[in-house]
C-alpha cells in the first residue's frame, strides 16, 4: 500500500509544486493495558509475572475519497471517469484522507523495579507507517481529469498539506502493576518520509494552450533517496510515551479516567535529506496544454515530472517532529454487564481532525466481550464500528475490531480498517 498511496498522495499534493492518517486510539482492557480493543472500567494487579501483547492495525479512510478509487489506484491500470468524479469532493479545503498501518509488542515481566513492589519494567517495540493529507478540490480535479478545461482560467491548488513517515520504535519504561500507569522512553529508527504544505498554489492555463503560469508559496521535503528495507536508517530520533489512569466512582459504579500521549517526539533524519522551497512565479511556455497534468502524467515517475516543471532540491539534514497521538478517555460500569465509555484523541497528521468515540460493550460469559461504537472525525466524518474479544485458553485473549463497518463491506463507502489484538499472561 506504501508505494502507490504515496503515488497518489504526492501527486495529489505535489503534482504542480515540486515532484508533479483511529489513531486507532488506545482503550484501556481489562489489566488496562494500551491497546485499541477493550473497555473496561477496571484494573488491577492480576498476580501474573509477565504481560506480553501484540496488536496490529490497518487503517484507510477519508471523508471524500471512496474506496472503489483507492483500491483502483492501489491494484493500478485505468480508473474510468465515473470512479473519478464520485470521488470528487465540493468542501474547498478540508477533503482529508489518511491510512494507518501498525504493529506493536509490548513486554512488562517482574514484580519490582527499583525496590518498588508496585513498579515492574517494560519493554516495547513497534513499526508505524502513516499518512495524512488535506487537499484542496481543485488540486483533486487537476490531478485526475487534467487541465484541457482550465483554459483562461485560474485554478487554486492550495492550501494543501500531505505527511507520510514510516518509523520504528525501541522503547524502555516502567509500569505500574496496579493500574497499568506507564511511561516509556524510545530511541527511533527512521526509514523514511515526506512531507509538502503548500499554502498558495494558483495555476493559470492560457487559452492557446501553449502557456501556464503557476504562483507557488509552499515547501517540500523528504527522507534520503537510498533504497528503504528492512531496518534501513535514514534518521534518528526519541520519543516519549505514557499513559496515566485513576480509578473513580459515578453514581455507585466504579470507572477510569484515562490521558495518554503516544510517540511525543522527533528524528533528525540525515544530510542526504532533500528540501525544495518556492515562493515565486513560474512560466511555462511553448509546451501543449492539454491534459499534460492528467492522471496519466501524475503516475510517472518523479524525477521526471521534477524535471519537467524545473524544480530542483537541496541536501542537508532535517529535523521533524513526530505523528504524535494524545487522548482522553473516561470508561464507567454499569447494570446489566456493560460498560460505556467515551474517548477523544488527535494526532499530529494533516487532515487528522479531533476524533470523539462513545463505546458500549456487553460481557459475556465474565470476561467476554462485544461491543458497538460511533465515531465523528480523524480522516473521516460519522463511522460506526464494532468489536469482539474472547479468551481462547488460560491467559490468552484475541480481539478483533473495525471502526468502520460499512467501508469494511462495501466499494462505495469511505475507509476500510481492521485491527487484531492477542495478550498473553503468565
Amino acid at each position: 500500500m506504501s508505494e502507490r498511496w504515496s503515488t497518489l498522495s504526492l501527486a495529489t499534493v505535489w503534482v504542480l509544486v515540486a515532484q508533479a492518517q483511529v489513531p486507532l486510539q488506545p482503550i484501556a482492557d481489562t489489566t488496562g493495558s494500551q491497546h485499541p480493543f477493550h473497555a473496561s472500567p477496571w484494573a488491577v494487579d492480576t498476580g501474573k509475572h509477565h504481560h506480553l501483547e501484540i496488536t496490529a492495525t490497518g487503517l484507510f479512510d477519508s471523508n471524500r475519497l471512496r474506496n472503489d478509487l483507492v483500491l483502483g489506484l492501489w491494484r493500478g491500470g485505468t480508473l474510468d471517469r465515473e470512479i473519478r468524479q464520485r470521488s470528487e469532493g465540493t468542501n474547498g479545503d478540508r477533503n482529508r484522507a489518511g491510512y494507518q498501518l501498525e504493529g506493536l509488542l509490548s513486554y512488562a515481566w517482574g514484580t519490582r523495579i527499583f525496590g518498588d513492589p508496585r513498579l515492574r519494567p517494560r519493554l516495547s517495540v513497534a513499526f508505524r507507517e502513516v499518512s495524512g493529507l488535506r487537499y484542496a478540490d481543485d488540486l483533486y480535479r487537476t490531478t485526475f481529469f487534467g487541465n484541457a478545461d482550465l483554459q483562461d482560467q485560474v485554478a487554486e491548488l492550495g492550501p494543501t498539506d500531505y505527511e507520510r513517515i514510516s518509523y520504528q520504535t525501541f522503547g524502555f519504561g516502567i509500569e505500574d502493576r496496579r493500574t497499568r500507569s506507564f511511561v516509556s522512553l524510545s530511541i527511533v529508527n527512521g526509514r523514511s518520509f515526506e512531507a509538502a504544505r503548500i499554502d498558495r498554489a494558483d495555476l493559470f492555463t492560457a487559452t492557446d494552450g501553449r502557456y501556464l503560469r503557476l504562483d507557488l508559496e509552499g515547501d517540500y521535503a523528504r527522507s534520503d533517496t537510498a533504497a528503504t528495507s528492512g531496518w534501513t536508517t535514514h534518521g534518528i530520533g526519541a520519543a516519549l510515551s505514557g499513559e496515566f489512569r485513576r480509578p473513580f466512582d459515578l453514581i455507585g459504579q466504579r470507572g477510569w479516567f484515562t490521558v495518554g500521549i503516544q510517540d511525543l517526539g522527533a528524528v533528525a533524519w540525515n544530510d542526504g535529506s532533500l528540501r525544495t522551497v518556492k515562493d515565486s512565479t513560474i512560466l511555462y511556455e511553448g509546451i501543449q496544454v492539454d491534459d499534460v497534468l492528467d492522471l496519466d502524467g501524475v503516475l510517472i515517475g518523479g524525477e521526471e515530472l521534477q524535471d519537467s516543471l524545473g524544480l530542483g532540491y537541496k541536501r542537508g539534514s532535517i529535523l521533524r517532529p513526530l505523528p504524535a497521538l494524545a487522548y482522553v478517555r473516561g470508561s464507567l460500569a454499569a447494570p446489566g454487564n456493560m460498560i460505556y465509555t467515551a474517548e477523544v484523541d488527535l494526532r499530529h497528521l494533516p487532515g487528522y481532525a479531533v476524533r470523539t468515540t462513545v463505546m458500549a460493550q456487553h460481557i459475556f460469559h465474565r470476561l467476554n466481550r462485544a461491543g458497538v461504537e460511533v465515531a465523528y472525525g480523524g480522516f473521516g466524518g460519522w463511522r460506526v464500528g464494532a468489536s469482539i474479544e474472547r479468551w481462547l485458553c488460560s491467559g490468552v485473549r484475541l480481539g478483533l475490531r473495525t471502526t468502520n463497518m460499512i467501508g469494511l463491506l462495501s466499494a462505495s463507502a469511505r475507509g476500510k480498517s481492521v485491527l487484531v489484538n492477542v495478550e498473553y499472561v503468565w
